[in-house]
């Protein structure tokens, strides 16, 4: 049984703890604290260390599990099968538990390119500086794709909030779980996270610059180049044998 540490695990105190967790556990594996093969200690024993309840380690278990890189041997405990995460599957990227992507999408392109030109118009020093603090962070290359997920909510919300418009912001906040839940799958696809930060730049200058029209081509190609991407790699599946 592998012997996990303290010294490389941070207690979790923040909201949304199983998938913290989730996040710390898949960084041991990635960087091979915890190697294919390996047995993980018990839920109880894990829970300790991570410091958080068993209820939330028993999630986050389940979610990197799902991630194809543990797998559970009922009688015998959990086993990491994998130091990389699993391709999503083609259901994944289309259909979500209350939701589709193509309705997501319809959804962002109705309320982003209008808050990427407001922003352009609107944005005030400290909320460009904020801006280019995150593209900053997202540009490291340790980044794992988890916390790069959240620099692209945290992007994408303060573009709301430089508006200024109130019913956008409560409008933005409604979909974020939405968004949050179909990012963590897509980022996955080959080339999606370099194709992501490309888009955050080039409309995060455009807002800059205040050029009204280019912050709005700006979000809507980003939206685009979203599609495009699944698009391919779902072509590409139904190509294979």
């Amino acid at each position: 049984m592998t012997d996990i540490g303290s010294g490389g695990i941070q207690p979790v105190r923040r909201l949304k703890v199983a998938d913290s967790v989730a996040a710390q556990l898949e960084l041991l594996i990635t960087r091979g604290d915890i190697k294919p093969g390996d047995k993980l200690p018990p839920e109880r024993v894990l829970a300790e260390r991570f410091g958080v309840g068993r209820s939330s380690m028993r999630e986050a278990i389940r979610v990197v599990e799902a991630n194809g890189m543990l797998r559970t041997d009922h009688g015998r405990g959990v086993f990491v099968v994998s130091d990389k995460k699993s391709m999503p599957k083609l259901a994944d990227l289309l259909v979500f538990d209350d939701f589709t992507v193509p309705e997501l999408f319809e959804v962002r392109l109705a309320l982003e390119p209008d808050a990427a030109s407001l922003a352009a118009r609107r944005i005030l020093p400290p909320e460009a500086a904020e801006l280019q603090r995150i593209l900053a962070d997202a540009e490291n290359p340790q980044l794992s794709d988890d916390a790069f997920v959240k620099l692209d909510a945290e992007l994408h919300q303060a573009i709301v909030r430089a508006t200024k418009n109130t019913l956008l912001c409560r409008l933005m906040e409604s979909i974020e779980p939405l968004f949050f839940k179909y990012s963590q799958r897509v980022i996955k696809l080959p080339g999606r996270r370099a194709h992501a930060h490309a888009g955050h730049v080039a409309i995060v200058e455009a807002i800059l610059g205040h050029r009204v029209r280019d912050a709005r081509t700006a979000a809507m190609s980003h939206i685009r180049d979203v599609e495009r991407d699944i698009a391919d790699h779902l072509d590409h599946a139904t190509e294979r044998p």
